[in-house]
């Protein structure tokens, strides 16, 4: 056993860490001693040579910029406790902004609900746990981020359809009540994705062609038509891309448009339903 009492271990980390926070560094050392913030605070646990080389390990993946959620395999995300590894985007509040306002429009009346590119689960599963009368069903091109999408489901005592497909070339037409999609829209050249955490995350679930908005264009081109009439899409997309997006919805036959703004206060969501 270690002598150096956790409280110590967390200051002289501290002192030699650029982008590791405070908060990072407690977490880590919780997920290592499998503790929680009242026992680290009030035990000020000691540790063991093993738990401290782990420790010290993650804590440089953390200074290489990943994502803490990829080195706890944890996040909270809504009201859910989800798994994440580097297959799935980590989830952000901004993307609670999205269940937000889904949650916003629509009663608990049974609907056809289709979330695209579901990634860890998180959009779906949050909708399915608020809207347990809700048909849902997630979709992604990518079987190793269904299998984080199952992982989840099961987690969180939920039942949702996970099915492996290309966006919507799976689906019959006039069949969902709404779509809500979190897709990847950043340009291939646009230097957020070298920052701290992005680089670490899938590119394919980050880059769009067409400057950040070829998948946004396939999901309204093509969701038009297995919308039901009057069926309605929504879009989660760059802080800068709210006038784009909203021609893009115009042109693909989607009225009613309204743009919402995130935590930050960008506009980062838009909503149209379809004519």
């Amino acid at each position: 056993m270690n002598d150096t009492p956790a409280s110590q271990l967390i200051n002289s980390l501290i002192e030699t860490c650029n982008i590791s926070s405070r908060l990072d560094i407690e977490l880590v050392i919780m997920y290592v001693l499998e503790i929680d913030k009242n026992i680290l605070y009030r035990d000020d646990p000691s540790f063991t040579k093993t738990d401290l080389n782990r420790i010290k390990k993650l804590i440089e993946r953390r200074e290489n910029g990943e994502p803490l959620a990829y080195l706890t395999n944890n996040i909270g995300f809504w009201n859910l406790d989800l798994f994440i590894n580097q297959q799935v985007l980590v989830p952000r509040p901004e993307t609670e902004v999205l269940v937000e306002k889904v949650l916003d429009s629509f009663d608990c009346e049974r609907r056809q609900v289709l979330d695209l590119g579901t990634g860890s689960g998180a959009i779906g599963l949050a909708l399915a746990k608020e809207r347990p009368d809700w048909l849902i069903t997630c979709t992604d091109v990518s079987f190793d981020s269904l299998k984080v999408a199952s992982i989840n489901m099961t987690k969180n005592s939920l039942d949702v359809n996970l099915v492996n497909a290309d966006w919507l070339n799976s689906f019959k037409t006039n069949y969902f009540d709404i779509i809500i999609s979190n897709p990847p829209y950043i340009d291939s050249l646009d230097p957020r994705i070298l920052s701290d955490g992005l680089l670490h995350e899938p590119r394919k679930a980050l880059v769009s062609e067409s400057n950040g908005l070829g998948d946004i264009k396939k999901i309204a081109k093509e969701g038009s038509k297995i919308l039901v009439d009057k069926g309605y899409l929504f879009l989660e997309h760059g802080y800068d891309q709210s006038d784009k997006v909203v021609d893009i919805l115009n042109k693909n036959g989607f009225s009613q448009i309204k743009t919402h703004k995130d935590l930050n206060g960008d506009d980062r969501i838009c909503m149209g339903q379809l004519n």
